[in-house]
């Protein structure tokens, strides 16, 4: 997809996620990585097809040492034909003036997620066939 946007401006853009040494579970990294840096997960919760939690183990990224702890936690529920995803962060940020990083954090992540969930969405569309005429 075309980078718009926030990620002109330093935020990273997701290049690809991925279970580098199982195929999940709890326990298990995961890996993110973006063009500026890689964030190294633990998964916490593993309920497919319907949950995935994780938690921040570690990053490369210059934004690291401002953050204590880091957690997503990915929801599906069948919704009508589609499916619905909800994603809630949890982001808990050091040093001076934390709740000012945290609302910066809250902005970068939620431009960042805007991003690959609007993948997704082209991804999905483009392996579900057109209907067919009459």
């Amino acid at each position: 997809m075309d980078v718009p946007g926030w990620f002109c401006l330093g935020l990273p853009r997701p290049v690809s996620c991925e279970l580098p040494r199982s195929p999940g579970g709890v326990g298990a990294e995961r890996r993110c990585i973006s063009d500026r840096g890689t964030v190294i997960q633990e998964i916490t919760s593993w309920e497919p097809p319907g949950r995935l939690r994780f938690r921040m183990v570690s990053t490369d990224h210059g934004w690291g040492p401002w953050v204590e702890s880091l957690e997503e936690d990915f929801r599906l529920e069948t919704c009508g034909t589609g499916t619905r995803i909800t994603r809630t962060t949890n982001i808990l940020a050091k040093g001076w003036f934390p709740r000012f990083k945290e609302i910066g954090f809250y902005l970068g992540l939620k431009r960042v997620h805007r991003f690959v969930f609007e993948n997704w969405r082209v991804v999905a569309e483009q392996a579900v066939p057109p209907p067919s005429p009459g």
